[in-house]
């Protein structure tokens, strides 16, 4: 019994304490959003782009047909990030 009430207290508190700092998160990125309009979609195509070149590599070391796949579907997921950005940096410029 005293191992189910550790845990529950445990618990309870990692709750409470989540909720709190979930709280102040929005602010955080509030004030980056209005620096940046364009910062979302430039961190879409930096994380596409990384990736990418993760894969890249890794079909260099191992050049399988499931890989291929997989590096195919991410360079078009690069491209449509890139068209995103150049639609929001338009935008922006316009």
């Amino acid at each position: 019994m005293n191992r189910l009430r550790t845990t529950a207290v445990a618990f309870v508190s990692t709750v409470a304490l989540g909720s709190l700092a979930a709280g102040g998160v929005p602010t955080a990125f509030a004030d980056d959003a209005s620096d940046a309009p364009c910062a979302t979609q430039q961190a879409h195509v930096d994380k596409a782009t990384a990736k990418l070149a993760a894969l890249t590599a890794k079909y260099a070391a191992h050049p399988t047909k499931k890989v291929k796949k997989a590096k195919k579907a991410q360079a078009q997921r690069v491209a449509h990030a890139t068209a995103r950005l150049d639609t929001c940096l338009a935008a922006q410029s316009g």
